[in-house]
């Protein structure tokens, strides 16, 4: 089975902007809490752009603007080939937006669900590839937080991490209001406070030095960010290992409940690791103990990684020289086909006059 992604783009909405800056809508690829993510293109473009804009209800929030642009800035920091690259944006405009490269392939969610796990070169360049997302990602001075399999994309030269609108970094000066108004929507919900660890002020589990804020999707969040602890670059260790096991095993390690009992999985149980090769279930099971001090670091994590791909490289052999070698010789199954052009005679005229991108059959990238 070769992963692939959806066959067509979906249709613009009545309210759908047609233009964003200089770039004319011919599709919608999704949306979700933020915002919705058209397909676009422009001038002097062979293929798609990926262009992502802010629902009008939250364009008139202070708050909301600052998050956006803070992750605007955020890709900017990013330079690796497993995430998708920055190309452009405007976060004073009415509905704020920014640009990226368009990348073709469906989410490793739906791909593992509806088809089938990862085996074999695909499941190590995946491992390979989000760990490789993730170097970047850390020495940007970025926590990402949010790596779970609806923010990869199976994309034809590798896996590509998505969506740093959680990512944390020390330079945000709205983290703190965010962390505090976050943090009483935690306690309404009751999600930071499983049975088995009560939080209490100066209480073995009391955060320590202040805390963080629990943000997140339930079973895809460290032991230390639910106990309310900093959230560090081994946070994205412990959830790359979960991404690992969830693409081999087919269903997600702490499965599924309320929040309430999936923190209460994370902080007390075992992931579920069936069907990984024992050589990754070794490391898999090391990036997922419970407490930080005990999983790799991320350059660890990408050195073991890459040992198990092969022979030790010559000296002075790149990291990132070697994922882009690994991906090369593994990464074969999935199709480099990108989406049609939604059906409908009103967006059929605009594919015309715009001469038609989706027909193409590489890569959408500048």
């Amino acid at each position: 089975m070769r992963a692939r992604g959806p066959r067509r783009l979906g249709r613009l909405l009545p309210d759908d902007p047609a233009e964003v800056g200089r770039y004319r809508l011919v599709g919608r690829i999704g949306t979700g809490g933020m915002g919705t993510v058209y397909a676009g293109t422009a001038e002097g473009v062979e293929g798609y752009l990926a262009v992502k804009v802010i629902h009008a209800v939250h364009a008139a929030n202070p708050e909301f603007r600052r998050r956006f642009a803070r992750e605007a800035r955020l890709m900017v920091r990013v330079d690796s080939p497993c995430v998708p690259r920055f190309i452009h944006a405007d976060v004073e405009a009415d509905r704020p937006w920014l640009v990226t490269e368009f990348v073709p392939g469906p989410t490793l969610r739906h791909h593992v669900e509806r088809y089938a796990p990862l085996r074999g070169g695909m499941l190590l360049g995946l491992a390979a590839g989000a760990a490789e997302a993730l170097r970047a990602v850390h020495a940007a001075g970025i926590v990402h937080r949010d790596l779970k399999p609806s923010n990869v994309i199976l994309a034809p030269g590798g896996p590509k991490v998505l969506d740093f609108g959680i990512a944390q970094a020390d330079d945000d000066p709205t983290l703190h209001l965010r962390l505090r108004r976050m943090r009483r929507r935690v306690r309404a919900l009751g999600i930071a406070n499983p049975p088995s660890t009560p939080m209490r002020p100066g209480g073995p589990d009391a955060p320590a030095g202040g805390g963080r804020s629990l943000l997140g999707t339930p079973g895809w969040i460290s032991p230390e960010q639910y106990r309310g602890r900093p959230v560090t670059e081994r946070s994205d260790v412990f959830l790359w290992g979960a991404l690992v096991a969830f693409a081999a095993a087919r269903h997600d390690p702490f499965g599924h409940g309320t929040p309430n009992e999936l923190a209460h999985r994370v902080l007390t149980e075992e992931p579920d690791l069936d069907g990984l090769p024992p050589e990754l279930e070794r490391l898999v099971l090391a990036a997922m103990a419970k407490r930080p001090a005990d999983r790799p670091t991320p350059s660890e994590l990408l050195r073991e990684v890459l040992s198990l791909a092969g022979p030790p490289p010559a000296p002075g052999t790149g990291e990132r020289h070697l994922v882009q070698a690994l991906l090369e010789n593994e990464w074969t199954g999935v199709s480099d086909r990108l989406p049609g052009p939604p059906r409908g005679p009103l967006l059929g005229g605009l594919l015309r006059r715009t001469g038609g991108p989706g027909e193409r059959r590489g890569p959408g990238v500048l």
